[in-house]
């Protein structure tokens, strides 16, 4: 496999990048849908990654050594859907593009026993096993994914993703201030198609009657169940994943 490290392309193994796409090492960190050569959102996760990397006390690389860093690796690296990670340190660059396999059947929620268990995050820094390890205990546990909560049962997000309730027939997502971090499909939700942001908890999940998983690489997935209740999936469910992809743009870099 190819990546693409500083200012040009390597065998990913010659630059320690394991076989799932990540370096060796401590660093902030974008994943990113790819599509027929297009990235969905360039812009808003090039934004979040200066943010975190303003945070963290180091610099990125200009915007043209990334586009050509990018547009390299996906002519290198074509997927018809990929998944693009963007891996920034102090004077490290990496970018490796690996095949996405598109998830089309509706999801199943866990929620956690544990608050204690959740690792708050504001920004998204490698390693990142603390949340990769949530959901895979969810997925042993038969689920997709696993609502968190904080100490005081508010409703966060998922291991690695947002979400979307219906609840009294109003579609929201939960607030920053709950402990979520600011996920870009999250953000798109609330600016272009009319999602509330209201404050969740654990005891008005049985209340929830219709949810999707929001993420980058997902744009949107339908829920199935939560803690075993069924959701519904119905005309206005379909009408609101339709919105959300026809706002969420995606562009070429070439």
């Amino acid at each position: 496999m190819q990546i693409w490290l500083n200012d040009q392309l390597v065998d990913a193994a010659a630059a320690d990048v394991s076989i799932g796409g990540w370096p060796s090492g401590e660093g902030v960190f974008e994943t990113i849908r790819t599509q027929d050569g297009e990235i969905f959102e360039l812009g808003r996760h090039m934004r979040r990654a200066l943010e975190a990397a303003t945070a963290k006390g180091f610099s990125l690389p200009n915007e043209e050594v990334v586009r050509t860093g990018i547009h390299s690796l996906l002519t290198s690296e074509p997927q018809t859907i990929g998944r693009l990670r963007l891996l920034f340190s102090k004077g490290r660059f990496i970018a490796v593009h690996q095949s996405y396999v598109e998830i089309t059947k509706p999801a199943h929620l866990a929620v956690i026993a544990d608050s204690d268990a959740v690792e708050s995050i504001s920004i998204k820094t490698f390693p990142y096993e603390h949340r990769l390890v949530l959901l895979e205990q969810a997925q042993q546990s038969g689920f997709d994914e696993i609502i968190c909560l904080n100490e005081g049962d508010e409703v966060t997000e998922g291991a690695v993703s947002n979400f979307l309730f219906r609840l009294d027939e109003q579609w929201i997502t939960t607030p920053l201030s709950s402990g979520v971090l600011p996920g870009i499909q999250r953000g798109i939700v609330i600016e272009r198609c009319g999602i509330g942001v209201k404050q969740i908890f654990k005891s008005e999940l049985d209340r929830v009657d219709a949810a999707f998983i929001i993420s980058s690489l997902k744009i949107t997935l339908s829920v199935a169940s939560i803690a075993g209740k069924s959701l519904q999936i119905d005309e206005d469910c379909k009408a609101l994943a339709s919105n959300i992809w026809a706002n969420t743009h995606r562009h070429s870099v070439g």
